[in-house]
């Protein structure tokens, strides 16, 4: 969404003439002329200042383009809208690649509320999972979180890094108002841009764990060794499985965000 600046044109005309009256000494009568003297040169004598032609002023104003949004589409009918505007972000390839497309809003205001909690529910999630497995280091008894596992992050961070901060904040609060719709759908209360505010300023306190991460698998799942990263919220815990390197950049990338909202 593009704000058209204002062009504001201003001629300015300014005409003014001065007049001049000129006047001759007369002659004398006399029955015997006397030499004839040298014409006397005339006098000027200017105007008074009240007199002049006053400025003339016209100025020309070019009115502001009217700019009439798009009327908002309803909450379950916006996912056509708000795809084509992040195409234009992100572009079409991408798009198809990471999004899922359904219920885009609905399902953004629901994994971002629950970023700050225990999980977030797969079927909320509308980006998709990354390719590959979770992949880990076995020595003995040991086992660490491998650098490989990091590397199935780039894609997904190079792409956030690289969209326009302006564009996707500007996209937001067009559709803002649906955003709000679906969190009070989804049992929000008060402002959902508040809660989104909280949300980065909760991942950003995220520590940076630079490795090695020791792990425990437990059933089918790996615990967190530490207990202090196995008691970190949802999308903390994303931000150490994606390595310190991509944590970072996306930290980056929320600040960005914040500070434009």
């Amino acid at each position: 969404m593009k704000k058209t600046v204002p062009i504001l044109l201003l001629i300015i005309l300014f005409a003014g003439a001065a007049w001049y009256s000129f006047s001759r000494q007369p002659e004398p009568v006399h029955e015997i002329l006397p030499p004839q003297l040298p014409p006397v040169a005339p006098v000027i004598r200017e105007q008074p200042q009240s007199e002049q032609q006053g400025e003339e002023i016209t100025t020309y104003i070019e009115p502001e383009p009217v700019t009439v949004p798009d009327p908002l589409p309803q909450l379950s009918e916006s996912d056509t809208a708000i795809k084509r505007d992040l195409v234009e972000i992100i572009g079409a390839d991408p798009l198809a690649e990471y999004l899922v497309k359904s219920q885009t809003i609905s399902r953004l205001v629901g994994t971002i509320d629950s970023l700050t909690s225990r999980q977030v529910p797969p079927q909320m999630n509308p980006i998709r999972s990354v390719d590959g497995k979770f992949v880990t280091v076995t020595e003995g008894e040991t086992v660490t979180m491998s650098a490989h596992n990091f590397a199935r992050y780039d894609g997904f961070v190079e792409l956030m890094q690289n969209a326009d901060t302006a564009a996707l904040v500007a996209m937001y609060q067009h559709y803002s108002p649906l955003f709000q719709i679906a969190w009070e759908e989804n049992g929000g209360q008060g402002p959902f841009n508040d809660r989104l505010m909280d949300v980065i300023d909760h991942l950003l306190e995220t520590p940076d764990v630079p490795g090695p991460v020791y792990l425990n698998k437990y059933e089918a799942v790996y615990l967190f060794e530490d207990p202090e990263l196995e008691a970190m919220t949802a999308g903390q815990k994303i931000l150490v499985r994606m390595g310190s390197v991509n944590a970072e950049r996306v930290k980056v990338k929320l600040t960005e965000i914040k500070n434009k909202l």
